[in-house]
């Protein structure tokens, strides 16, 4: 049986809590600590780090697992998003853990309310540290993801022989399943993986990854925010949503007769101009939160968890919408600008009808 001798499960729960974190004020507030800079090992180059390094701040928790204290850390992001990480230390000498039993680990942490603590870790945070939040308002969206770090093992194994041996337990784990899986579901959940030594594996699907390595820290920082950006892509789709739907009856409404000095969809184009520019601008601020460039060992990670959790199909409807308003301004746009030539072809007519009526009169 190989048991875990070191390791940890960490739940990460994404928010939504503004438009934008000043994280200058954030640490005049407390005292945070940036997110450290990525180790640059594995080939990392300078250029791959954070473009503006988020602060973490640790919160209190009285969640057990296995009998075991947890511990809770926010992970604050400038671009309004904070990440929820809950951790808890798994294995040990004596505590006889194998990885059989990770799915049952897996299920039961699963199938906590974890969800609803951790809102109210998030609402309490903004609560302290509104003064450094532009137009905070915690979004009902949540996005989830867990890891299952494995960092020793009894036996030792390499990262071929731990797959090849307990393809099984590892897929079931994933799975957040008790019951065995089939051989098609296990090479479906085991189907992205990644390796840079004979020593370490890191394998990711839709809503959860097993890191098998010692040194797994910036694995966890690049799943985190992808679990983020997962969060920020839906934030953004939803919010599309709502425009299109409300902007959508304008369109389809016809329009008004052209009277003069009138311009009926003056203050909805500007709001349609606003929220474009407030979308892209949140788009770009996450997607350029780390730079990952490049064949290299985490961004070939990131790259595989995005396949997964479908975040290149969520960025596609973004973009897809995003165009939707920008034919709903170019509509309402071409329509105001009909309307003011209608307008002043009319004047031109009474004019010309004024002149006649006037040189008639004259005679």
């Amino acid at each position: 049986m190989t048991r875990i001798l070191q390791g940890q499960l960490i739940a990460l729960f994404a928010f939504d809590i503004g438009y934008e974190v000043s994280l200058e004020k954030l640490a005049a507030l407390f005292s945070a600590a940036p997110v450290q800079r990525l180790s640059r090992k594995r080939q990392t180059p300078t250029y791959l780090q954070y473009s503006k390094a988020p602060v973490i701040l640790e919160l209190q928790t009285t969640e057990k697992l296995l009998g075991k204290p947890g511990t809770v850390q926010a992970t604050i992001y400038d671009f309004g998003a904070v990440s929820i990480a809950y951790r808890w230390p798994l294995g040990g000498v004596n505590s006889g853990l194998t990885l059989a039993r990770l799915a049952a680990i897996s299920t039961e942490i699963y199938c906590r309310n974890l969800e609803e603590q951790a809102r109210k870790e998030v609402l309490e945070l903004v609560e302290r540290i509104r003064p450094a939040v532009d137009r905070p308002k915690v979004s009902a969206l949540v996005e989830d993801y867990y890891l299952f770090v494995i960092e020793q093992l009894e036996p030792a194994l390499q990262a071929e022989a731990l797959l090849t041996q307990h393809r099984r337990d590892l897929s079931q784990a994933l799975a957040f399943e008790i019951l065995p899986v089939s051989k098609w579901q296990q090479e479906e959940t085991l189907s992205q993986r990644i390796s840079y030594m004979e020593s370490d594996l890191t394998i990711v699907d839709w809503n959860a990854a097993i890191i098998f390595d010692r040194d797994y820290e910036d694995t966890v920082h690049v799943l985190e925010l992808l679990n983020v950006e997962l969060l920020e892509a839906r934030f953004i789709d939803g919010t599309l949503d709502q425009l299109v739907n409300a902007y959508a009856h304008l369109v389809r409404k016809p329009a008004a007769w052209p009277i003069p000095l009138r311009t009926p969809y003056q203050r909805t184009l500007q709001e349609l101009t606003e929220w474009r520019i407030e979308a892209t601008l949140l788009s770009e601020r996450v997607g350029n939160s780390l730079k990952l460039i490049g064949d290299l060992y985490l961004s070939r990670i990131h790259s595989a968890a995005s396949d997964k959790v479908h975040l290149p199909e969520w960025e596609r409807i973004v973009s897809h919408k995003l165009q939707i308003l920008d034919e709903f301004y170019e509509r309402l746009d071409d329509r105001i600008r009909t309307a003011q030539s209608q307008t002043l072809e009319l004047i031109v007519v009474l004019l010309i009808v004024l002149e006649v009526l006037l040189a008639i009169f004259r005679h």
